[in-house]
């Protein structure tokens, strides 16, 4: 049995003691679903604002970008405020639950966490263990290139469930 499998048992099983409740059955899967969407659209607007950005820059070959790093946090706040109008025209036509935007705030939580732990294990782990000479540069860079991606995306995500659930007076 693979680690994905067993993952995919505990997850059924978690979800069937959670799904017990009455109220809100399936606000777990809600959830995951609804972050999915988030990350989505998160992630098509960050790429496309960049590739806007770059273009934008290279037509004007005096213009400075100045800093990458508060150029992207604009990026991902932007990107936010985006998320948190979609969540507002969702929430009109079928309203969310406060349990199930906390529950996307502990999706997130997690997987920025498991993402930092990955990250540390594999980058300073594997390099101590002189291990990284059978992981190809390939799948290196591919992992280092979803992983900003994906962090981008979850940080986005939480930005918009914060302004969401702060605008409706519920934190």
């Amino acid at each position: 049995m693979t680690v994905a499998w067993g993952l995919l048992i505990v997850m059924v099983i978690i979800g069937i003691v959670v799904q017990r409740r009455k109220r809100e059955q399936f606000a777990f899967l809600h959830a995951l679903l609804l972050l999915t969407t988030m990350i989505i659209l998160s992630t098509i607007f960050i790429v496309t604002a960049i590739v806007l950005a770059y273009m934008f820059s290279s037509s004007f070959p005096h213009l400075h970008m100045g800093s990458l790093f508060l150029l992207y946090g604009l990026v991902i706040i932007i990107a936010g405020v985006f998320l948190y109008l979609v969540l507002r025209l969702l929430n009109r036509i079928r309203p969310l639950s406060v349990t199930t935007l906390t529950i996307i705030e502990y999706y997130i939580q997690w997987s920025l966490i498991y993402a930092t732990i990955y990250q540390i294990v594999f980058e300073n782990l594997l390099r101590t263990l002189k291990i990284i000479k059978n992981v190809s540069s390939l799948t290196a860079v591919s992992a280092n290139v979803l992983l900003v991606a994906g962090l981008s995306s979850f940080i986005a995500s939480w930005i918009a469930v914060v302004l969401f659930k702060f605008t409706h007076e519920e934190i």
